[in-house]
């Protein structure tokens, strides 16, 4: 194409050099830290205790509002250290709370490390920059744009790096208490909206994992990919950390009587804990975790990534698979595999978002492809329904209004109902080769059982069962088991939306999902 117009010609040389002249502040001056020793006294330590030498404690977190609770009430028995990674940190009501929370802690002396993904940072640079301000709170951003103010542009000049992103999970207290799975910070993870909300799962555990987890944080947090969100944005005087201070304890205040929080003081989880009826499952566990030179490496080069060692220690299933991820494109090696272990005579079931519950329409335009050919190969295939989920939350006693539709985001695997993986890891490329990624496999028959237990008897309720019409040919069929209704199209969506999903498939951008 011949560009005849100055003008557009301009813009363009513009753009490039905009895109091209903007670099990351030197590193010189960055100091590393690293978590406090694991034998550091601490209440909370005493609290879940450790009697149980090489093992470590596992608690799962399913309930949102639990799930948001549990975290809270760690911050606030903190006392020496907060480390948090993770990759979306929203600006919403619960991510507002937590920093609250967090900052609540700094001023009582408790040193608190925030790292985030620069992904979605662009709103809440300056309040993170003002945070850090604080003596007792630093603030890094991993894999940061260079061009602060056009940061769309340094994919033009620097896609095969900012494409790339720290998916990681992880919230520890004290290097006693770990908190790892699939939220992230923000209002759909946690239960906090009326309209949405994602199914999803936690752990939290103590014991011999958490300093093996403090040690994946520090290298991250060290990693030369690694900033001060200071030095990307600029030092914040005392004036902007008061100003947030107030802004924070405002927020407080104002919401105090509101709907979610006292959602807040009724959860179970406040009640079990009141009454000391935390029951930790103690197991032998690994932890799992992308090298942060991952994002660095050539795609091909995998001696930074997790999933070759994680499938080696997890063995082949001999009776059941259970597989739960949201965003799943097995690709053809995937198929193969899981078609394999059906021939073998294990039972093979596999849980994903359908298209009218998913929230990235291009993803079920990679998965789509695969459908038939698991089915044909006698993979059980499920597809979440994007029920409403009114009458669930009242039933749980929760004030709402409106009507809430489900996401899957929780991603989990089982193998023979005695090793359980709950992480940040999706079965898709973007997981395996581009996004780092982290994830506990514990050897816990209890765990798995309450994944295997869900799925063979509440499943059915919020997921359609995915079949052939025809063995003979490709065309698919949803199952409503619970209602006893069949669909030929995909449920509770328009001819639009599978129109955009078909037109989507037609690009070759499969290995960037």
């Amino acid at each position: 194409m011949i560009i005849d117009s100055p003008k557009y010609l301009f813009c363009a040389i513009f753009f490039m050099i905009v895109a091209g002249c903007a670099q990351l502040p030197s590193r010189e001056s960055i100091q590393p830290s690293y978590a406090i020793k694991a034998d550091t006294p601490s209440t909370i330590g005493d609290a879940v205790g450790n009697v149980h030498p090489g093992l470590s404690g596992f608690y799962p977190l399913v309930d949102g509002v639990d799930a948001f609770v549990a975290r809270l009430a760690l911050i606030d028995s903190a006392e020496h250290t907060i480390d948090v990674q993770y990759y979306l940190y929203h600006r919403q009501q619960t991510t507002i709370l937590f920093t609250a929370f967090l900052l609540k802690a700094a001023d009582r002396g408790v040193r608190v490390r925030l790292l985030l993904d620069d992904l979605s940072q662009a709103d809440s640079e300056i309040d993170l920059a003002a945070l850090a301000v604080h003596p007792n709170i630093e603030v890094r951003l991993f894999n940061p744009f260079p061009n602060r103010r056009f940061r769309a542009l340094g994919f033009v000049s620097n896609y095969s790096l900012l494409s790339r992103r720290m998916h990681n999970k992880s919230f520890i207290v004290d290097n006693k208490v770990f908190i790892t799975g699939g939220r992230n910070i923000g209002n759909a993870y946690f239960s906090a909206e009326d309209h949405s909300e994602f199914i999803d799962l936690d752990v939290m555990s103590a014991g011999d994992i958490v300093p093996k987890a403090s040690k994946a944080f520090d290298l991250y947090w060290n990693h030369q990919l690694s900033y001060p969100v200071e030095d990307l944005h600029g030092s914040r005087d005392e004036q902007s950390l008061v100003n947030i201070t107030e802004s924070l304890r405002t927020y407080v205040l104002q919401n105090q009587d509101s709907n979610y929080v006292e959602q807040l003081r009724e959860s179970e989880f406040v009640k079990r804990l009141q009454n000391d009826e935390i029951q930790f499952d103690w197991q032998e566990s690994t932890l799992f975790f992308d090298h942060p030179d991952k994002l660095l490496n050539d795609v091909s080069e995998k001696s930074a990534n997790m999933s070759p060692s994680l499938f080696k220690e997890m063995g082949q299933p001999e009776h059941k698979a259970i597989i739960v991820s949201p965003y799943f494109i097995p690709k053809e090696q995937g198929v193969e595999l899981l078609t394999s272990w059906v021939k073998k005579g294990v039972d093979v079931i596999v849980l994903t978002n359908s298209l009218a519950a998913t929230d990235v329409s291009a993803v079920h335009a990679g998965y789509k492809k695969y459908r038939a050919d698991l089915i044909r190969g006698g993979v059980k295939l499920w597809e979440l329904k994007p029920s409403d989920l009114v009458a669930i939350k009242r039933k749980a006693g929760r004030k709402v209004t409106g009507s809430s539709q489900a996401s899957l985001h929780a991603k989990t695997m089982t193998i023979d109902d005695k090793k359980i993986f709950v992480g940040t890891m999706n079965l898709d490329p973007r997981s395996f080769d581009l996004n780092t990624e982290m994830g506990v496999l514990i050897n816990s028959e209890k765990l798995s059982h309450f994944l295997a237990h869900w799925v063979d008897k509440k499943m059915p309720d919020y997921a359609w069962k995915v079949e052939l019409k025809n063995p003979n040919d490709d065309q698919l069929i949803w199952l409503d088991t619970v209602n006893n209704k069949q669909f030929e199209k995909e449920p509770q969506t328009s001819s639009w939306r599978r129109f955009q999903v078909w037109f989507i498939s037609l690009f070759p951008i499969e290995d960037e999902l």
